[in-house]
């Protein structure tokens, strides 16, 4: 029998996952998206053993699109070895190895998303009928399950000392956000790095910003801005917490599946945001340049990942 097992469940979750391996004193075995390469490069250095199971569903995917997959990822899923421990780091990814595991004496956790405050994320409430904790981020959150565990926000070990060089850093995620993009591009601002996603970086290329769409060391970026725009994601209390800069939360009305805007907007109160709304409700882009003229200071946390390493320790 292995040990542990995590679920690294493509974009933030795979940033869960690298900030639990990071804390752990071994190489876990990871499960990642089925050609997910941003997470393999994110994971690699870290992993005893990577395996690929398909994502019955991304985002912005329908749910007729998820049955293929979801019977492919079905059959892989029941022939993975059997682990003491398995942590399922949240979406529909999760459900299947997680079950899988459970129903072969694997004791199961689960990490809870941190925007969800007032609803519980699907996959977890799922999860957690059959786990033996759901790990939680923040004590707002503690109402939200019976087996829940709050130990702080469950973030990596930063790599760099914060500094300020003078540029505005944007990221939205694995999937992007071209509406705020474009709306930034119209501030014509003299210093920005903008990370895009799934959004093509071609179409910001003649502005002047250093434009990538991905790159598996982001906190270089996040270490070094004078302000970050994200939208309600696990980079915003990265930014916050582990690097004490200001955050704009720019909430993403497109993510359907993800958390509801009051949760978002619980969740930048939380770390000392400012919160705004999608831009297709905005009146122009002086809404978010006032935001950027003004920004808050972030609040204090102190990260609670070696808290969740010490129960996975003491289960295995």
């Amino acid at each position: 029998m292995r040990d542990l097992l995590i679920v690294a469940s493509g974009g933030g979750h795979s940033g869960f996952a690298k900030a639990v391996a990071d804390y752990l004193p071994f190489k876990p075995d990871f499960v990642i998206p089925t050609g997910d390469s941003y997470s393999w490069k994110l994971l690699e250095p870290l992993a005893n053993k990577i395996w690929e199971l398909p994502k019955p569903r991304e985002p912005l995917e329908s749910d007729l699109h998820a049955i293929y997959k979801g019977v492919e990822s079905l059959v892989q899923s029941s022939l993975l070895p059997k682990y003491k421990v398995i942590l399922a780091t949240g979406s529909n990814h999760s459900l299947l190895p997680s079950f899988f595991g459970y129903l072969k004496g694997s004791k199961v956790f689960a990490i809870e998303s941190q925007d969800r405050i007032f609803t519980r994320g699907k996959a977890i409430r799922i999860i957690s009928a059959f786990a033996k904790g759901v790990f939680l981020h923040w004590e707002e959150q503690r109402s939200l399950y019976k087996n829940g565990v709050v130990v702080g926000p469950i973030l990596q070990r930063p790599r760099y000392v914060p500094k300020d060089e003078g540029y505005v850093f944007v990221t939205a995620g694995t999937e992007g956000f071209q509406r705020l993009f474009d709306v930034l591009a119209k501030l014509k601002l003299p210093n920005v790095i903008l990370q895009t996603g799934k959004v093509n970086p071609e179409r910001y290329k003649g502005l002047g910003w250093k434009v990538f769409d991905f790159d598996p060391d982001m906190e270089k970026y996040l270490a070094n801005a004078s302000l970050v725009i994200t939208h309600q994601g696990k980079t915003a209390m990265e930014a916050s917490i582990l690097y004490n800069k200001s955050v704009i939360m720019v909430f993403n009305r497109s993510l359907v599946r993800a958390t509801t805007f009051s949760d978002a907007k619980a969740y930048a109160e939380i770390i000392g945001a400012t919160f705004m709304d999608d831009p297709n409700t905005w009146a122009s882009e002086v809404e978010l340049l006032n935001s950027i003229n003004s920004p808050r200071r972030p609040k204090t946390h102190k990260p609670g990942t070696e808290r969740l390493v010490q129960v996975i320790l003491n289960n295995l």
